[in-house]
Formats: structure tokens, C-alpha cells, sequence
């Protein structure tokens, strides 16, 4: 079945993801204010949850055209992990993700 992923921060909606030990995740950088900071730092958590080689391709120059950088993640508490530490950039939408397919979605804030 499925893994319900609850985030410790309550900027990002609950999202069900397989079970299993391969996730392929998706980022792609929006930021049009300072895309090179922000790439800078979405590139240090696909390091923190994929390792080294994950970042291969991931420059400046591929942000700036557009790129959707793929990269697979291990395991599900990688995954967790990743989500949680770019949960202020995907709330703010300076990064798109996906995971296995389905958009990380943040949560609407409702005013009365």
C-alpha cells in the first residue's frame, strides 16, 4: 500500500507515497529573484538525501533554462528528510517537487 508522510512543520500538505526502497524525486527551481541562492541550497539537501553524485547537472545555467533536475532517494526517511528541509522554499514557491510523479503541495492558509 501506501505511507501516509506527515511533515513536522504544517506548511506542507500530507502526502501518501509507496512503500519501498527506490523514490525518484523531481525539483525544479522558480525562484526568478535569486535562483543561484536557491539552487545553492536545494543542492545541498539532494546531497544531504542522495549523496554526491545526485547533483550532477544541477548548475546555474540548467535553472536558468528551465531544467526539472531528477534524482533517486533510497529510502523513505531520505525522502521525509528532504521534503521537511525544503518545506519553506516549496511554501513560499521558489521550488516545484515531486515525488514518485505527485507534486508537493502546499498547504493553503485559509483567512476568515
Amino acid at each position: 500500500m501506501g505511507k501516509v508522510l506527515t511533515f513536522p512543520q504544517k506548511m506542507i500538505a500530507p502526502l501518501t507515497v509507496r512503500n519501498g526502497a527506490k523514490h525518484r524525486i523531481s525539483v525544479e527551481v522558480r525562484d526568478a529573484v535569486r535562483p543561484r541562492r536557491t539552487r545553492w541550497a536545494v543542492q545541498f539537501e539532494v546531497q544531504e538525501a542522495a549523496g554526491f553524485a545526485a547533483v550532477n547537472g544541477f548548475t546555474d545555467a540548467a535553472v536558468a533554462a528551465g531544467y526539472r533536475h531528477r534524482f533517486d532517494v533510497g529510502s523513505t526517511r531520505a525522502v521525509r528528510r528532504f521534503v521537511a528541509e525544503t518545506s519553506d522554499l516549496v511554501a513560499t514557491g521558489r521550488i516545484a517537487v515531486w515525488i514518485d510523479g505527485v507534486r508537493v503541495q502546499p498547504q493553503v492558509k485559509r483567512q476568515a
